[in-house]
């Protein structure tokens, strides 16, 4: 491959410069999406802002060396526009970087010329996305502000990672299945599969029970959801001799993949540990780093956003349990399944937030689609608040 370093012989304006036709795609491309669906002026205003993102966050907000991934990525979508490397072979390569850089590389965008570059690929996938859910009507009130203020989904839909390449087919897996279109959605899991494979199997199983159930407008049923969460409790116990060495083995990857040392991590000891922390480590996974384990400006700042998704969870849930809890138990199912799965695996705290947020915007989503949440407060409460004073009045 070419030497790619070129580029910061060009300062920090210079380097930028070349990514303005990036800039202006992702912009037109909210114009237009917005006319076409006549979505209200302050959607599409938050959509451009989101636009600069990927100018301010790398080597401004941190270094880009902070998550090399993204280095992995520009190379690997170079090497492909370069004709290095063919698209097949990347394919076939079974290297999850190289298989996401083939989906990069076919994007209607400039070849990459830094690391921020593919943040704008990123964003056009996040606006496309948007107006999908939109065109569907997946969105309420609730979940169309979480989508556009999450401050997560800002940062990771605008740095040049495969997480929005990820988040974008985990949807609309889900969304096909909610239209019975099981074709389209199994076709959804083939890149989930290629690009994160411990994705598609959290996916793939609750895609499937979405369709078997019919979630959307049956349910699945308290009684339903409490033996699918005996059973994965019995398998989870069943299959600790076999399991527990695997789990150690993604455990200690991972860290030191993070940059860790191996023997600072600590191991899952038995059985009995494994089966403690599957049931505990799902909701320390959605809450972690709080505020004291922070390391950098960054985990600090993550660490209060936290509590604040946590208390809209915690105020979505509430909402969907009073009015649908049928459907809001199979989202429970979800969530648990996600967290615990990745909680048992992941130990560094940026990582978490990293990994976490695609399963939050999931649950967010349809929890509020299924459920018909379009605020935050019940209408009980806001009728009792309201209500005139009648005894007040007399007097």
């Amino acid at each position: 491959m070419s030497d790619l370093s070129w580029i910061y012989s060009y300062g920090y304006i210079g380097t930028r410069l070349f990514d303005l036709p990036s800039l202006f795609i992702c912009l037109l491309s909210i114009f237009i999406l917005g006319y076409k669906f006549q979505a209200p002026r302050n959607y599409q205003t938050v959509l451009g802002l989101h636009c600069f993102l990927p100018f301010i966050l790398n080597d401004v907000l941190f270094k880009v060396t902070y998550m090399p991934d993204q280095l992995k990525y520009w190379r690997g979508v170079n090497a492909i526009r370069d004709g290095q490397l063919g698209v097949v072979e990347a394919f076939a390569s079974g290297e999850n970087v190289l298989q996401a850089s083939a989906f990069f590389s076919a994007m209607p965008f400039p070849t990459p010329v830094s690391p921020i570059s593919l943040g704008f690929y990123n964003t056009f996938i996040y606006i496309v996305l948007f107006f999908i859910l939109y065109a569907k009507n997946i969105f309420t009130k609730v979940s169309l502000w979480f989508y556009l203020l999450f401050p997560s989904m800002a940062l990771y839909t605008a740095l040049s990672l495969r997480e929005t390449l990820i988040l974008f087919f985990m949807i609309l897996a889900v969304v096909y299945a909610r239209e019975s279109k099981i074709f389209k959605s199994i076709i959804c899991m083939v890149p989930i599969y290629l690009i994160k494979f411990q994705n598609f199997y959290i996916v793939g199983p609750v895609v499937l029970l979405y369709f078997v159930f019919n979630v959307a407008k049956k349910g699945m049923g308290l009684t339903k959801a409490l033996i699918i969460g005996i059973i994965g409790l019995i398998s989870l116990i069943a299959s600790a001799p076999i399991a527990l060495p695997l789990v150690n083995t993604f455990r200690v990857a991972m860290f030191v993949e993070d940059g860790g040392d191996p023997n600072d991590i600590k191991l899952i000891s038995g059985a009995g540990d494994f089966v403690l922390q599957g049931l505990t480590s799902g909701f320390y996974f959605l809450s972690k780093p709080l505020p004291w384990e922070a390391a950098s400006a960054l985990q600090f700042i993550q660490s209060f956003e936290n509590l604040a998704v946590l208390g809209i969870l915690f105020l979505i849930t509430r909402q969907a349990w009073r009015k649908s809890p049928d459907r809001l138990a199979f989202w429970l199912l979800f969530l648990a399944l996600s967290m615990s799965v990745y909680g048992l695996v992941v130990a560094n705290y940026g990582t978490a937030v990293r990994y976490r947020y695609g399963f939050v915007v999931m649950y967010v989503l349809f929890v509020c689609a299924d459920c018909n949440i379009t605020q935050l407060r019940s209408k009980k409460t806001i009728q009792k608040n309201t209500q005139p004073n009648t005894k007040a009045l007399k007097h």
